[in-house]
């Protein structure tokens, strides 16, 4: 068996499509109409098929249940910050910085899928090491390697 990736029920799939091409970067590679998938296996399902394909009812959908997320990482975060100021987009919360250093913002799709972008996890050891700390400090913060954080420094 193997996992291709998640699926989102939407209301609107050309709203959705232009949400995850346009604001987070991907983009679609198979558009079925009903039915999309967009690179990183992330595949979107419109609501009334779904209803078709399970008989179940309008009424057992739950947006905005916040308890899951997608995840993306974004080589240059503040340039993602920018761009994000030209859209209508609703955050949850703040920028925030993890306790490992890495800086993420979580916003919600169209339908209230939460959707976090962290700064790529290769920029964020850089930019710490550019910051000051040692390898061994790295090491601790991240529970990285060592040789790991070495390589990504010397990359």
């Amino acid at each position: 068996m193997k996992f291709r990736g998640p699926m989102l029920v939407v209301k609107d799939i050309e709203k959705s499509k232009n949400f995850y091409t346009q604001i987070i970067g991907i983009r679609v590679i198979s558009d079925l109409g009903e039915n999309a998938t967009l690179t990183g296996g992330l595949a979107l399902q419109t609501e009334n098929s779904w209803i078709a394909f399970t008989n179940c009812k309008e009424e057992f959908f739950t947006y905005r249940g916040n308890v899951t997320e997608m995840y993306f990482e974004e080589e240059n975060f503040d340039a993602f910050l920018k761009k994000l100021e030209g859209f209508e987009v609703e955050r949850l919360g703040s920028e925030l910085i993890m306790p490992w250093g890495q800086r993420v913002v979580r916003l919600y799709d169209p339908d209230g899928h939460i959707v976090e972008v962290g700064e790529e996890l290769k920029v964020m050891v850089k930019r710490l090491y550019n910051e000051g700390l040692t390898i061994d400090e790295l090491a601790e913060k991240t529970f990285m390697k060592n040789k790991m954080i070495e390589k990504i420094i010397n990359s």
